[in-house]
């Protein structure tokens, strides 16, 4: 899936934390892990040796020697918080923080990565919105629901306007929900409102009826397009007519799919949005300067609608490394970061960073994921021996000093659906048992096995461990492939090019499990298209699933779907985030965070965010 925006709740602040990619639903992605030139052996696999957090720091500390010793910045931190106590912010009304890699792309009919949804969600204004609790609440456009519950009417104010001044009518949304439709766009989110927009399964055959894009190209289009049923009926009226009711439909209005690009920007080639003059949008913020793979500055937006808010503007850093990037938060030069576990423990001894530090609630989840099409992972019970062969509960305390939650299931605790397993525990008499039914005794005529992961020094000594485990209890050797983290966004985007096993990580769009399994893992989901998963049985519980009401039918068939889901492992459910985040204290309002924030802790706060002077 073009996982993997996952959004929410500190979304952007952990994504910057691990530097890993995270599907979307804030979109989302995984931990980045780098290739280490040390013996995996000598990666900590159990309490009883040193900790990975430990070794990940002294890895980074002889991979990075010419920067400053993380203790000597520590220090200097300390003595000039205590002797200043950051109560003023350095730039007032501007908040500055760390989004990591550079996006591979902004196009909000395409993306599905959080760090990509940051970028969109800054600058558009979808037509529903979030409140802070998640709840959807009317956006650019005010909404009605018709008597029998399929035409949903969105009044669009007459003064609306772009950024630069020009007029916001009903024509852009259509034309960005057809763009999100049609054949020839194959955007990573193309398939989510398959089967409830009328028309949109037949226009969109190739995402919604696993049609190939030759057969889609040989159907009459332009009738299908007409017939989709998104329909501007005047300037300021916008019509979606759907195929059933669907409860769950204005949180899908209140995502980046249907953000309204302007058909004259898009045409200015396949890519458009990546200079700040074409990118122009009806969000809280507009995008004036973007020095790519360095820094990206946003200004406020008068003409949103929600205006005047209080920030004057924000900073995207893309910090690649956890470590400089919490040297720059020590030195004063961002004003949030998601907390290193590698740095957790300085951090708590430390009497003004402790005072910084707030916690995150689990809203995404990161997988193991393999490509069916490539050997040895087109094997189930391959797939099903990996599954047990990791220490979970390990990964999350020692690689991660607890900022992780294990699982072995899909939904996070706390979101509808979760339900706890315990189908695949870690077992490594089992994982070699089944190895070997597999047709693979003690690993004995497997292919290479490869895990690609976005590269960073600290993520090096993190998928050491993962390798080290499939080492010590499959007896299997493992290539550590780590990627330029922009690049492996790219590659985990499309099955084509997919790795043969990687790791990802997806966060809620909304609240509902339709946004979990049939977004993801329905054939041709975010995920599912991306690693060749389908299974008749999942799908036909899920989609049945989506259109029962809400109540115990409706439950059972999401449970029996994450059972068997589970069973297939066409991924290894790994951890939930259970993160912390450092805030200076002259940031007022951004606690007050949405599980669905996409771009930074209290962005569905907006009209109460501050950056100024502490109380």
């Amino acid at each position: 899936m073009n996982l993997l925006r996952w959004k929410k709740n500190f979304a952007g602040v952990l994504f910057a934390a691990l530097i890993v990619p995270i599907l979307a639903a804030c979109g989302g992605t995984a931990p980045v892990a780098t290739e280490s030139t040390a013996p995996a052996a000598s990666v900590a696999a159990s309490a009883a040796a040193p900790s990975v957090a430990a070794s990940v720091a002294a890895s980074v500390a002889a991979s990075e020697s010419t920067a400053p010793s993380a203790e000597a910045s520590a220090e200097a931190s300390v003595a000039a918080s205590a002797a200043a106590g950051d109560t003023e912010a350095p730039v007032p009304g501007v908040l500055r923080i760390n989004q990591g890699s550079e996006p591979d792309t902004i196009d909000p009919q395409k993306a599905s990565f959080t760090g990509e949804i940051a970028y969109i969600m800054m600058n558009y204004q979808p037509l529903m919105r979030f409140n802070p609790k998640g709840e959807v609440v009317n956006g650019q456009a005010d909404m009605t629901l018709s008597e029998d519950g399929l035409t949903y009417t969105f009044k669009i104010p007459a003064d609306a306007k772009y950024s630069d001044g020009s007029p916001l009518t009903a024509q852009n949304y259509e034309f960005a929900w057809k763009r999100l439709a049609d054949p020839e766009t194959a955007g990573e989110y193309q398939s989510l409102p398959c089967g409830f927009i009328k028309g949109y399964s037949e226009y969109s055959a190739a995402a919604c009826q696993a049609k190939t894009i030759t057969e889609t190209l040989e159907l009459d289009l332009e009738t299908l397009r007409e017939n989709l049923g998104v329909r501007a009926v005047d300037d300021q009226t916008l019509e979606i007519e759907l195929e059933q009711p669907t409860p769950f439909f204005p949180a899908m209005a209140a995502i980046w799919i249907g953000a309204p690009v302007r058909e004259e920007d898009v045409e200015a080639g396949e890519d458009w949005w990546y200079d700040p003059e074409n990118y122009i949008g009806n969000g809280p913020f507009t995008l004036t300067e973007w020095e790519h793979d360095s820094k990206a500055t946003w200004e406020a937006n008068p003409n949103w609608r929600f205006a005047p808010i209080k920030l004057q503007g924000v900073e995207f850093n893309m910090i690649n490394e956890g470590q400089v990037a919490f040297q720059a938060y020590q030195s004063g030069e961002l004003d949030m970061l998601g907390a290193g576990a590698e740095d957790l423990q300085a951090i708590e001894a430390d009497p003004v960073l402790s005072q910084e530090l707030s916690d995150s609630p689990p809203h995404c989840t990161f997988y193991i994921g393999f490509n069916q099409t490539k050997a040895p992972f087109d094997n189930k019970q391959v797939r099903q021996a990996f599954a047990q062969a990791f220490d979970r509960e390990a990964w999350a305390r020692d690689v991660f000093s607890g900022l992780a939650k294990p699982t072995q299931t899909f939904i996070p605790p706390g979101f509808p659906g979760y339900e706890a397993s315990d189908q695949f525990p870690y077992d490594p008499a089992a994982a070699k048992a089944k190895l070997a039914e597999a047709g693979f005794p003690n690993g004995e005529g497997l292919p290479e096995i490869k895990l690609t992961f976005s590269s960073s020094a600290r993520n090096k000594v993190r998928f050491e461990f993962l390798a080290n485990q499939i080492k010590q209890n499959l007896g299997i050797d493992v290539v550590l492939d780590p990627v330029d983290p922009t690049a492996y966004t790219a590659l985990t985007k499309s099955l084509e090019t997919a790795p043969q096993m990687f790791y990802l990580g997806w966060c809620a769009d909304y609240f509902d499990p339709q946004n979990w399994l049939s977004t993801v893992f329905k054939t041709g989901g975010i995920s599912a298209g991306r690693i060749g998963y389908s299974n008749p049985q999942f799908d036909e519980l899920v989609t049945k699933a989506d259109v029962t009401a809400q109540g115990p039918e409706r439950e059972k068939l999401y449970s029996d779907a994450q059972k068997l889901l589970i069973e297939d492992a066409p991924v290894v459910f790994m951890n939930n985030d259970s993160g912390k985040v450092l805030m200076k204290p002259y940031l007022k309002g951004f606690e007050e965070a949405s599980p669905l924030d996409p771009a930074f802790n209290g962005f569905y706060n907006l009209e109460n965010l501050e950056v100024g002077t502490a109380q």
